[in-house]
């Protein structure tokens, strides 16, 4: 691999532990921060809250968004350094009642502030969670406002405390990771309730023909579970036991207003509309390292897109080009790519809870609907690991061939 850029200057101390205490609360889909916001109110004298801030004045109706970098990380309590497993874009966008979550490939090839480039993922133990933050706003040419980080004790902790989460397994999931803690994934396909431990090796997955790609859709699926599982109206009170729990797992650089600003109208998420997609872009291997190549054209559209309307559309700036001629890795456990119903034909039901229909072959082809959990599909044909298929309207889309599976 080729060589990583040196490591910043230490950060000031002293900022360091004023950024690094705002350890309070933070959770994927970003609603622990609700909760974690109340927690730490009521658990404080006033004399103890920070200048202006008043737990018990209404904090007004939120108006435009918060964007909000989810962060997973591959360490464990007391472990330093690691890599980031997980990457989301989290967009809380009240105007339109939307939670957006964009999804970044881990093996994202960026630029790193020396000029040198490497994987996204590598950021983590080079810079920390703010150099992780400054690449991607540079990649998709947009503001964040802050991150919100957390380890795999803290996933598993959260899962099982709730009761477990309900995930539809759209294939069979057996892969050891090799670690000595959560090494072990055993799935079998179907909709079940899944443990923490189960949940996480649900996300970490990658062993089948989309590997990083498979994984980020798994990881938007698990999101969107434990977003409706949270927002249940006897889990939205339990946010600040949470919270207080698991605050040590999580580690963000929110202001206490913000936190406080976003836990007065948690409620309302409810009733908020969850949508997900993930950065379009190609497998390639340079200097025999396999690299998701992203055009910072087409990233730059692709937020704009995504974030102002919700939806991508068309992308005049790139045509679409080698996605689909991309040859998946033989999988050793498998011996080979699965890729649905081979030269066409046949019908195919829908595994997950919904799936993207595309205009081509690829992630870097524009979303033109989507189908639901169940739905049966005609198979036309397939290329590479995608399945084109025939919609009830007629027209013909293509969904990943991984997430269909035979009627008969």
């Amino acid at each position: 691999m080729a060589k990583r850029p040196v490591k910043p200057p230490a950060i000031d101390p002293i900022q360091a532990r004023k950024r690094q205490r705002w350890v309070w609360a933070a959770l994927p889909a970003c609603l622990l921060v609700a909760g974690g916001g109340m927690y730490y109110v009521m658990s404080q004298p006033l004399s103890a809250m920070p200048p202006g801030v008043n737990p018990f004045h209404p904090y007004p109706e939120p108006h435009g968004r918060t964007n909000i970098l989810l962060i997973g990380t591959d360490t464990r309590p007391g472990e330093t350094g690691g890599n980031t497993d997980v990457l989301i874009v989290c967009s809380i966008d009240n105007a339109h009642q939307r939670i957006e979550l964009l999804s970044i490939p881990r093996d994202t090839r960026v630029q790193y502030p020396d000029g040198h480039y490497d994987k996204i993922n590598a950021s983590l133990d080079i810079g920390g969670p703010n150099l992780t933050l400054s690449l991607v706003e540079q990649l998709l040419q947009m503001r964040i406002d802050s991150y919100a980080l957390t380890h795999f004790g803290g996933l598993v902790d959260i899962i099982n405390t709730i009761g477990g989460i309900t995930i539809n397994v759209p294939e069979p999931m057996h892969y050891n990771t090799g670690d000595k803690q959560y090494g072990i994934i055993d799935l079998n396909p179907g909709v079940q309730t899944l443990t923490g431990e189960q949940a996480l090796g649900f996300v970490r997955f990658r062993n089948d023909p989309l590997g990083d790609i498979g994984r980020t859709e798994r990881q938007q699926q698990f999101l969107t579970a434990l977003a409706h599982k949270l927002l249940q109206p006897q889990n939205i009170p339990r946010l600040p036991i949470l919270v207080q729990e698991f605050w040590h797992t999580i580690d963000t650089n929110m202001s206490m207003l913000d936190i406080l600003g976003v836990a007065y109208h948690a409620g309302q998420f409810k009733h908020y509309r969850i949508i997900h997609e993930t950065l379009p872009g190609s497998f390639e291997t340079l200097n025999g390292i396999s690299y998701w190549l992203v055009n910072p054209l087409q990233a730059k559209w692709v937020a704009k897109q995504f974030f102002d309307k919700g939806v991508v559309q068309a992308n005049p700036i790139q045509t679409p080009s080698y996605t689909e001629t991309w040859t998946p890795p033989v999988s050793a456990a498998s011996g080979g790519a699965q890729s649905g119903a081979a030269g066409g034909g046949g019908t195919q039901k829908v595994t997950t809870m919904s799936v993207h229909v595309r205009s081509g072959p690829g992630t870097n082809y524009p979303v033109i609907g989507s189908l639901d959990g169940g739905t049966v599909v005609t198979v036309i044909h397939t290329r590479g690991t995608w399945d084109q298929v025939a919609l009830a309207d007629g027209r013909t889309g293509y969904v990943a061939a991984w997430l269909l599976k035979p009627t008969a």
